[in-house]
């Protein structure tokens, strides 16, 4: 088994997300109190579950959706306008949700950072080992990551909206494996979305780990951890990844 000499994280759900479950709900539902229509909790995952079943469909339809900062100011958009409607929050909703694209994706800084997240990247720092992320990601990712205190882990990126290609595009693993600079055998991608990143990675040959947090994929058919920590185990002892 080839040595762990790189490794590849998605963003979203694997280094920015919510501890709690319904960390999301809670931010939405929040929000709208914040623009005077109070919902519940329960409201919002009903609508976020509706939002699901549409994202899906637009998966399958394979559209384009973080190719630019523009695509995807403009998905968040529509992801945020859907929820406001599904809540029935009266007003303008294409101005509230690009009042809470602002909010959310540019003044807060996306998600919080998950607990383990920086005690992982420089245990697997200490060990040698380069750092690289490959995200769907508007183009102030840096700034994000600065804000949160961790960009100094990384030594390059691969951002969607920077590159004109996303996640599961093959072409932009290929870019990360470029710039990896070793060979495809010694990398290990990081994600938390089967298609976008588990099926996208091994496309190209790289070995993919699922990091299921709340443990929604018991079933999937690859490695999956539960906490970024079992990772520096994996990189100690590659075999794990058979």
């Amino acid at each position: 088994m080839s040595q762990i000499r790189v490794v590849l994280f998605d963003v979203n759900g694997t280094l920015l997300g919510y501890e709690d479950p319904l960390g999301f709900e809670k931010r939405f539902a929040q929000a709208c109190a914040d623009l005077g229509h109070p919902v519940s909790v329960d409201q919002v995952r009903q609508a976020f579950s509706s939002l699901q079943r549409a994202w899906a469909s637009r998966q399958i339809q394979n559209l384009r959706r973080a190719s630019s900062d523009e695509q995807y100011r403009q998905t968040m958009v529509s992801v945020y306008r859907f929820l406001l409607e599904e809540l029935g929050v009266p007003g303008d909703r294409q101005e509230k949700a690009e009042a809470l694209y602002e909010r959310f994706i540019v003044r807060e800084g996306f998600m919080p950072l998950f607990s383990d997240v920086r005690d992982t990247l420089q245990h697997l720092r200490q060990r040698g080992v380069r750092l690289g992320i490959v995200s769907n990601f508007p183009t102030h990712l840096e700034q994000i990551l600065r804000q949160h205190g961790i960009d100094s882990y990384f030594d390059f990126l691969v951002v969607s909206s920077l590159v004109g290609l996303e996640k599961p595009d093959p072409a932009i693993f290929e870019l990360a494996i470029e710039k990896a600079g070793v060979p495809k055998e010694e990398i290990l991608y990081v994600g938390d979305q089967m298609d976008d990143d588990i099926r996208g990675a091994q496309a190209v040959g790289l070995k993919a780990v699922l990091i299921d947090r709340h443990g929604h994929r018991p079933q999937c058919d690859c490695p999956r951890i539960r906490t970024l920590a079992e990772l520096v185990e994996m990189v100690r002892n590659p075999s794990i990844l058979l």
